[in-house]
């Protein structure tokens, strides 16, 4: 690896954990900071991909869950490889239909929240947790804001993208 991409892929880290702490410097109700941390960093992974390549967002996509449970936003610790799996899910198959807007743009976010949202079925089953309500929040976390903000993240990326080839 050379270095110009070693540096790439460490600052696109960098910028990706510095957006996914914006809540903890910008107080917003937990719903709308969930969308817009949300698509943020779905938008870095993506970058990231297209950017540097791979194995960055791999590791991204790797580092992404272990920080939102440091900072309180992933509730269990048997929840962080569910969005492990469901990050790398995410990046293999947008890197799958590259250049296939409306396939890429559809597939990856519908399959990662599926996924994420069975294997958080499985690990709340798993666990019996007592506290239904917290059962209801886990699995709506991992389906519906994981779609949506995947959508959202793809869009944003393509602008960003767009805006960042201007000055090349």
């Amino acid at each position: 690896m050379n270095n110009s991409k070693l540096v790439r892929g460490a600052l696109l880290v960098a910028l990706a954990l510095a957006l996914q702490s914006l809540r903890l410097v910008l107080p917003m109700p937990q719903l709308l900071s969930t969308f817009i941390i949300g698509t943020l960093v779905h938008m870095m992974l993506v970058l990231t991909l297209q950017l540097n390549g791979l194995k960055t967002a791999f590791l991204l996509a790797f580092l992404l869950p272990l920080t939102a449970y440091v900072q309180g936003q992933v509730l269990l610790p048997f929840l962080i490889p569910v969005i492990w799996l469901g990050n790398f899910i995410f990046v293999l198959l947008v890197r799958q239909f590259k250049g296939r807007h409306k396939l890429a743009l559809c597939v990856p976010p519908l399959a990662k929240a599926c996924v994420m949202l069975l294997a958080a079925w499985v690990v709340v089953s798993f666990l019996a947790l007592p506290n239904t309500a917290l059962s209801k929040t886990i699995m709506f976390a991992m389906s519906v804001p994981q779609l949506l903000t995947a959508v959202a993240g793809i869009l944003l990326a393509e602008q960003v993208k767009k805006r960042l080839c201007q000055f090349n």
